[in-house]
């Protein structure tokens, strides 16, 4: 060692002892600046990788997503139409119901009497008539054109009186009425007078020639003769009362205005034809009540001969029908198969218009909200998967089962309801769960396939990359295994491996990175539709070749370098990096490399990072 440098190295020496914390920053610095000189140098050139998925045939499904609660398609408050005691309750909470079991009973006392009666009211119409009916139809028949007969020639009983003591007091010298002493009556008082007198010229008219007919006419006489008969028996006799009722009028309109005429005879006038009005009056009633009775057993005869009147039927089978709906209304029915969820009525409560019982259809469904865009792509019959957020492994499946046509715009938003019904029958699914449903909006099964990141676009045109042939097939025929490890004198390598997922086979590698110095070919492509994961290629590729879906630039030979033994100086000196970690990772697979002793190893010919030889 010369002098020099023995000088230089004291002092040093005694400026480290008397300044060792300067000494320390010092030699970090030096130790630092060197260790970026060796990384620099040791860093080299940058390479390109790719990473890698296979173009293949599978199926590309499209779903529509949604949540919703689970409700009974069928859930209906059972109620009476009518009122009264309930007299049984035949179900219990939780009981399966068919459509038509009886729930419960309601006192049907007056509903079964009412029932009857109008049962044999029909039966008497369909009922054919017996013999003796259609005798004493006939008797009922001859009896009363008999009474009728008698009640025409009691009128003309009668009536000789009231005609012959009208004609006194119209045309009588003494007569209240009379032509000699109308003059002394006032104006209005004759025109009394002459509207009654008229009136009695027409009855005493008619009188006289109903009075032949009844001459011709006897008991025997066929039925018309006596109808007819009686028809014009009660013209004239209406008449005649009318001329009575006239004549009465004119006396008490005199009496009052002009007391002083006639006096002598103002009183017997008066009482003479309130006695005349009454026995007309009396008279039209019997020839009406004649007729009637007439008609009556005439139509009674008629319709046992003819049978029942077809309106007639009808009017009682309908009222036989509605007797039996109002009978069946006493007994209450589940209207359609279901699970019996509360009992609100008990037996000896009143039925009316509150719930007996709680029916809940077996038949679930659930109702999910969807944007426009979504409820676009929805339609009635699409299958659906369904999920429970409060049952663990449980995927039921369903059916669309429609679309609401109008929307509902909230905060300027339009969604659309979906109804779903859920298929699967599992005691399980209840009333107000959560669920998770996926609407299969489209199911294309045997297309061509590849990542959608594998998809590129320029302008109008897409386009995949593609590398070479044999390079890809020897690269995904390396990755079949997902990983393995091998032990040597030297040390450890791990090679792991991370599938791809979407519509792609199972055992099908994807997400493959390698590095090659030959730049991957693009090619045109026609795209159809696409899943979250997958798009579907119409043109431009075939089923096995490799797309790029990830290009990285690496530095050459490492791409992230961690000193685990030898330390730093041990990295400044250069050689072997004992100890050192390399990770790779890019897109979906992941390659990790660790080394003891040994230098990390790289495929020369495909620039795949591979498990060493014999790992398979």
């Amino acid at each position: 060692m010369t002098p020099f440098i023995k000088k230089c190295s004291s002092k040093i020496w005694s400026f480290v002892l008397s300044h060792k914390i300067w000494a320390i920053v010092i030699l970090f610095v030096l130790v630092g600046g060197c260790y970026e000189i060796y990384a620099k140098i040791s860093t080299g050139s940058t390479e390109t990788q790719y990473t890698l998925s296979m173009a293949h045939l599978g199926t590309l499904t499209q779903t529509v997503t949604g949540t919703g609660q689970v409700s009974a398609l069928n859930q209906l408050d059972v109620t009476s139409k009518v009122s009264g005691t309930i007299t049984s309750i035949n179900i219990s909470v939780g009981d399966r119901v068919k459509k038509g079991d009886l729930i419960a009973t309601i006192d049907s006392t007056d509903a079964r009497r009412t029932l009857e009666a109008a049962r044999i009211s029909l039966e008497k119409l369909t009922t054919p008539p017996k013999t003796t009916d259609l005798s004493e139809a006939n008797s009922s028949v001859t009896k009363a054109y008999d009474n009728g007969f008698s009640t025409v020639a009691g009128i003309f009983t009668d009536l000789p009186n009231i005609v012959s003591g009208m004609k006194d007091l119209f045309y009588n010298q003494s007569g209240f009425l009379g032509d000699q002493r109308s003059p002394n009556l006032s104006e209005t008082a004759r025109g009394y007078r002459d509207t009654a007198g008229q009136k009695y010229d027409k009855a005493v008219a008619e009188y006289n020639q109903t009075l032949a007919i009844f001459k011709t006419v006897s008991r025997d006489s066929a039925t018309s003769s006596i109808d007819n008969l009686l028809e014009n028996t009660y013209t004239m006799i209406k008449d005649m009362a009318e001329a009575v009722t006239s004549a009465r009028t004119a006396i008490t309109f005199i009496t009052t205005s002009q007391p002083e005429y006639y006096s002598n005879a103002a009183t017997t006038a008066a009482s003479n034809v309130n006695s005349w009005s009454n026995t007309t009056n009396s008279d039209v009633s019997s020839v009406v009540s004649a007729q009637s009775t007439i008609q009556s057993s005439g139509n009674t005869l008629q319709t046992l001969i003819a049978g029942t009147d077809s309106l007639d039927l009808q009017s009682q089978q309908l009222s036989y029908a509605q007797a039996q709906q109002t009978y069946a209304n006493y007994f209450i029915r589940a209207p359609f198969d279901g699970i019996v969820g509360k009992i609100s009525a008990s037996v000896y409560s009143q039925a009316g218009s509150a719930a007996i019982a709680t029916l809940i259809g077996e038949q679930k469904i659930s109702t999910i909200s969807l944007n426009e865009i979504d409820a676009a792509k929805v339609k009635q019959g699409q299958p659906v998967n369904i999920t429970f957020d409060a049952i663990d492994g449980l995927t039921a499946t369903g059916t669309v089962a429609s679309v609401d046509l109008v929307g509902t715009v909230s905060s300027g938003v339009v969604t659309y309801n979906v109804k779903i019904l859920i298929n699967t029958t599992d005691s399980r699914i209840k009333p107000g769960m959560s669920l998770n449903a996926t609407i299969v909006t489209e199911q294309k099964e045997g297309v061509l396939l590849v990542p959608s990141g594998a998809i590129k676009t320029r302008g109008n045109v897409h386009y995949v990359q593609v590398l070479e042939t044999a390079m890809a097939s020897s690269t995904f025929n390396r990755s079949r295994i997902a990983s393995s490890t091998t032990s040597s004198s030297t040390g450890t390598r791990t090679f792991t491996r991370t599938a791809g997922s979407g519509s792609s086979n199972a055992n099908r590698a994807t997400g493959i990175a390698v590095t090659s110095a030959t730049a991957p070919t693009e090619v045109t492509v026609t795209i159809g539709d696409a899943d979250d994961t997958n798009t579907e290629v119409l043109s431009g590729l075939t089923a096995g070749q490799a797309v790029v879906t990830k290009t990285t630039t690496v530095a050459q030979g490492t791409t992230a370098t961690t000193a685990t033994s030898g330390g730093l100086l041990g990295g400044l000196l250069g050689g072997n990096r004992q100890g050192a970690t390399r990770t790779t990772t890019s897109g979906n697979a992941t390659f990790r490399t660790t080394t003891s002793g040994a230098t990390n190893a790289t495929n020369a010919n495909s620039g795949v990072s591979a498990p060493p030889p014999g790992a398979f």
